[in-house]
């Protein structure tokens, strides 16, 4: 059974179309990797009288991922060097199942630790092997 990673990119400024431009450009990033599928979140209908069927939230990601989720540590680390270039500064959340993991301003190896751990809880709680951090 394929896992769903969400990503979340929060910024302080309220430049949309920027921010748009970011997320396609970590969503190209993702689709180089063996995942199955990277797409925008949904936020829900859109108002009567629109055309679209649904609302796209410009700072989410979907990401399906290969039941073993041994892509995990992969997609992690691209996030984590998407956002180390992007211009604008950001946090960056991922969340499958009910683990979280933010990517912040902190010192690499704290933010490593902290990524190490995730890795652990996540793969644990997806029956998956264990997946190594590092």
């Amino acid at each position: 059974m394929a896992e769903q990673l969400r990503i979340e990119v929060q910024r302080s400024d309220e430049d949309i179309e920027s921010l748009m431009r970011e997320v396609d450009a970590l969503r190209r990033d993702l689709l180089e990797l063996d995942v199955d599928n990277v797409e925008r979140a949904e936020a829900g209908p859109v108002p009567p009288g629109s055309r679209a069927g649904t609302l796209e939230l410009a700072n989410e990601l979907l990401v399906t991922l290969p039941a073993a989720m041994t892509l995990l540590k992969e997609v992690v680390f691209v996030v984590g060097h998407w956002r180390s270039r992007a211009p604008s500064p950001s946090v960056v959340t991922l969340k499958i199942g009910d683990h979280r993991l933010s990517l912040t301003g902190v010192d690499d190896a704290e933010q490593r630790r902290l990524i190490d751990a995730w890795l652990r809880a996540a793969s644990a709680d997806s029956g998956a092997p264990e997946v190594q951090g590092g």
